[in-house]
């Protein structure tokens, strides 16, 4: 997400999303910090990305990667919930899944 602007432009209030996203991704550092596949990770980052090295010096931690997360499809910014499961702990793995939001209709029965 931190190298590629395509990704980026989809993402609805990148500035706002994107240290969250990092902070997260804070988290699973200090459990992986023993790996040195992790800092390495993070030291290519801060190379190629200058959001990334300002936002990881900020050090900042949030709540686990879950929530709603705007995208824009076709140009208009849709709501998908958004969850972080880990894959494979050892390997410092993890997924995270996006679900359209259902549209909410204006009837109550």
């Amino acid at each position: 997400m931190f190298t590629d602007a395509f990704l980026q432009a989809r993402v609805v209030n990148w500035d706002e999303q994107a240290p969250l996203m990092l902070s997260s991704f804070r988290c699973d550092f200090a459990r992986a910090s023993q790996s040195t596949d992790i800092p390495d990770l993070v030291n290519k980052l801060e190379r190629v990305s200058p959001e990334f090295k300002l936002w990881w010096r900020q050090h900042q931690v949030h709540a686990p990667c879950n929530g709603v997360r705007h995208l824009l499809i076709d140009e208009q910014p849709v709501p998908y919930e958004f969850t972080s499961l880990t894959v494979d702990e050892d390997r410092h793995l993890r997924l995270v899944v996006y679900a359209r939001q259902k549209e909410q209709s204006g009837h109550h029965e």
